[in-house]
């Protein structure tokens, strides 16, 4: 990298701030950041916080009202920490040992990590309790990596009480974990695009699903779900499994949308069992 990009980068960000910043204070836009960028900025605001960044709101130290790159840095970290909404690309010539740390942004509540190995976060601790949704492509090979682990902060983590949404489609995911039974509120999972083939009982702690994406992955029987889940899961897709029998399916008497399609039912009496689901307006079987 040469010596001038690192300035030329900030300035960069904080122009494009200046310019869309409401938009993104307001969550109408997500802000979305390459991994190189934000560990630039997170780099310079750790060298203006000589004992460390806290936890709560900061301000930088006092300098010169004509100071130019303080005052820009101060605009940065104002607009940083009120964001809510952040997407982090880790672009493919950068290597996997890669620290990018999350801590200015103190407001977040939905946090999107494309092809970042989850090793190379840190920060996630400390607002994983806030997050209401989080979305992690192309980087993980499980939920505990990321759920259990908080990624790079290695901690354990309690309950993450606000998070309603987790997409973890499109990743290595041979199998499913207790890292789940921390997810206490979550309605929408995409598991989608992975490489799971038995769900095992781990679904059933999850009482609030409501919408459950398995699609393209390689399942060969129905996942197990709780009771209370049973009668709310609206959304069922498991299209392009393996499965050869729709058994457990007359258990989800709230279901309105399914998608076997895909599959290996080659019988229609196979899905005769779904005349129970009274409430079904959508069924995908070819």
């Amino acid at each position: 990298m040469k010596p001038e990009a690192p300035e030329s980068m900030v300035q960069g960000l904080s122009q494009l701030l200046r310019d869309h910043g409401d938009t993104v204070l307001d969550g109408s836009h997500v802000l979305t950041l390459l991994t190189p960028c934000l560990q630039v900025v997170t780099r310079l605001f750790e060298q203006l916080f000589p004992r460390g960044p806290g936890t709560g709101f900061q301000a930088l130290p006092t300098h010169p009202a004509d100071n130019v790159p303080i005052l820009r840095t101060q605009f940065l970290l104002d607009v940083l920490q009120k964001t809510p909404s952040l997407k982090l690309i880790h672009p493919p010539e950068c290597p996997r040992q890669f620290d990018v740390n999350i801590f200015p942004f103190k407001s977040i509540r939905s946090l999107e990590l494309r092809c970042l190995p989850p090793h190379c976060l840190r920060g996630l601790r400390f607002v994983y309790s806030q997050l209401e949704v989080l979305i992690c492509s192309r980087c993980i090979t499980s939920l505990e990596e990321v759920i259990s682990l908080c990624g790079g902060d290695l901690s354990s983590a309690l309950p993450w009480l606000e998070l309603h949404t987790l997409d973890v489609s499109y990743n290595t995911i041979h199998s499913l974990d207790q890292s789940l039974e921390l997810l206490n509120s979550l309605r929408i999972l995409d598991l989608s695009h992975n490489l799971i083939k038995d769900c095992g009982p781990y679904l059933k702690v999850l009482s609030e699903l409501q919408y459950l994406n398995l699609g393209c992955n390689l399942l060969t029987s129905i996942p197990e779900l709780s009771v209370q889940s049973s009668a709310r899961l609206h959304t069922l897709i498991l299209r392009h499994n393996q499965l050869s029998s729709t058994s457990g399916l007359e258990h989800l008497y709230s279901l309105q949308h399914l998608d076997l399609s895909y599959n290996l039912l080659l019988e229609h009496s196979q899905l005769t069992g779904l005349s129970k689901l009274k409430n079904l307006r959508q069924v995908m079987s070819i």
